[in-house]
């Protein structure tokens, strides 16, 4: 690489971490659970049960206004409701199961509590009873709850086998797992949305044998592991033709995207079975590679370390996500939600060891912005609190890849700057 390749692309630098280990460990359930009750940063659900209440595994014990519920992971005694701590670092409401004996209750009987049939059952009312938070009925980057009836009719369905993060390969080994139930599900997808275009994301590692098993169902795209390839508010336009801003949900362009879990658990959901058990890629210290495991929602990431014999290193960091975007957690009590798909262990060698907050007017972090943002700007308006200033620079075209903040000498938390500029700059 000449050094006019390393100033023109200093995100190209980012590294590209081994291949995780093919297979799906299921762990026990856990002592203890915690449900969030709002998901993810605002309150969606009202809770149905209180402390003291004995509850079974696929129970409904949350709806929100428009019925999609959550459900008990495991059967026992709801200990209390209180505030937990998010992956994002909000302080949310959270119901606390201690584990129990009650009999798990089987689907016919969890959809007959919400006054529903199988038989008779709308898709969408059964994806809502299923707690599935997919396009088809919570559409958007944001999750939010919004009315599906007010967006046009998907021209494009992009489902992704492969995560941004390369230390994250749990929606690749679920696809080798399902492959029967996945080919069934496409088809019944094509006959869902007949006019939509069906994509299927894949890494290039598996990209042959993709093709070969699902190329008559889906046209099958593979993303290299290099992480500026395989950003999803970049790769979804460029795949669809559609250009969708950044502060806009997907689905306002026609357009779907969703996880093979998410395919998965939307299919168990049209049968009647709820989203309770989560798979999610441990990578970092301590791992010769990424593990992947699958556990009942709402289990602590401590509890997750310990069913594979690991820790937070001394003087680390544990992240949930992977090391690009992922969060850095303070507690080993956060539990795990339907939106964590991995958890990273840095050591404490990995951690920056001196920081100079101050910029240095590098333009790194400008070159390295996929979206081509002035990142060095809006970072330095928000900190002198002129953020009409840092308005004008359209901070809301941020995707919060993580770029910029790794190619920082300085090691500046401009991530965190960009989400003050997209929230406060308004």
């Amino acid at each position: 690489m000449s050094l006019l390749d390393v100033l023109k692309t200093p995100a190209a630098r980012v590294p590209v971490q081994p291949e995780g280990s093919p297979e799906i460990i299921d762990i026990p359930d856990p002592s203890e659970v915690l449900i969030p009750l709002e998901y993810p940063e605002r309150i969606l659900f009202i809770p149905l049960v209180q402390a003291g209440d004995e509850v079974s595994a696929n129970q409904v014990i949350g709806r929100s206004e428009m019925g999609n519920c959550i459900h008990a992971s495991i059967g026992g005694k709801v200990k209390e409701i209180r505030k937990i701590w998010s992956a994002r670092g909000h302080n949310v409401p959270a119901i606390v199961i201690e584990s129990g004996t009650p009999t798990p209750l089987a689907p016919a009987e969890a959809l007959a509590r919400c006054n529903l049939d199988l038989s008779s059952a709308t898709r969408i009312d059964l994806l809502r009873a299923g707690g599935v938070i997919s396009p088809w009925t919570t559409p958007g980057r944001e999750h939010c709850e919004d009315d599906i009836a007010e967006y046009p009719e998907i021209s494009h369905l992009v489902i992704k086998a492969v995560h941004e993060e390369t230390t994250i390969c749990n929606w690749e080994n679920l696809l080798r797992e399902n492959v029967e139930i996945c080919l069934d599900g496409l088809k019944r997808v094509a006959e869902i949305v007949p006019r939509a275009k069906i994509i299927l994301l894949v890494s290039q590692r598996i990209e042959s044998w993709a093709r070969d098993t699902f190329g008559d169902k889906a046209e099958v795209v593979g993303l290299s592991d290099q992480y500026r390839h395989r950003i999803e508010r970049i790769v979804v336009p460029k795949l669809t033709g559609e250009e969708i801003p950044a502060n806009l949900p997907y689905r306002s362009k026609g357009v779907g995207v969703l996880s093979v879990e998410n395919a998965l658990a939307a299919l168990a959901a049209l049968a009647g079975k709820p989203f309770t058990r989560k798979t999610v890629t441990i990578s970092g210290a301590g791992l010769e590679r990424p593990v992947t495991i699958r556990a009942p929602i709402g289990t602590r990431i401590g509890d997750l370390l310990a069913s594979q014999g690991l820790e937070i290193p001394e003087s680390g960091r544990v992240l949930a996500g992977g090391p690009m975007k992922g969060t850095a957690q303070y507690t080993e009590e956060t539990p795990l939600t339907k939106l964590q798909h991995g958890i990273h262990l840095m050591t404490a060698d990995q951690l920056p060891s001196e920081v100079n907050l101050t910029c240095i007017n590098c333009g790194k972090c400008t070159r390295a912005c996929p979206v081509n943002l002035q990142v060095h700007m809006i970072g330095r308006y928000v900190e002198y609190d002129m953020l009409a200033d840092a308005n004008g620079r359209h901070p809301e075209a941020c995707i919060e890849c993580g770029l910029c903040a790794f190619v920082c000498p300085s090691h500046r938390p401009l991530v965190q700057l960009m989400r003050m500029a997209k929230k406060y700059g308004g």
